[in-house]
């Protein structure tokens, strides 16, 4: 999988691309669990959360797998060992 995108703060939100091409976004809440993800559109990404919800674009988008996601976002976005 891609991640995209994701929201600042303490709880990132991810925008991920599957193998799929689908779009979805996962929540720290959940654990990033892709049981759990809500199907998003390219629109979306692009106008609610680039463009109204700050948001930071990936860029290049990093691949990983998904069991990989939550130590993404320990020592890459919350900077914690």
């Amino acid at each position: 999988m891609k991640i995209l995108a994701h929201s600042p703060g303490r709880y990132p939100i991810l925008v991920v691309e599957l193998a799929s091409d689908e779009l979805r976004t996962v929540y720290y809440e959940t654990g990033y669990d892709l049981g759990s993800a809500k199907p998003v559109t390219q629109d979306w990404v692009r106008d609610n959360a680039l463009g109204c919800h700050s948001f930071v674009e990936v860029d290049p988008p990093r691949t990983m797998p998904p069991s990989s996601l939550r130590d993404f976002v320990r020592r890459e976005l919350l900077e914690e060992d």
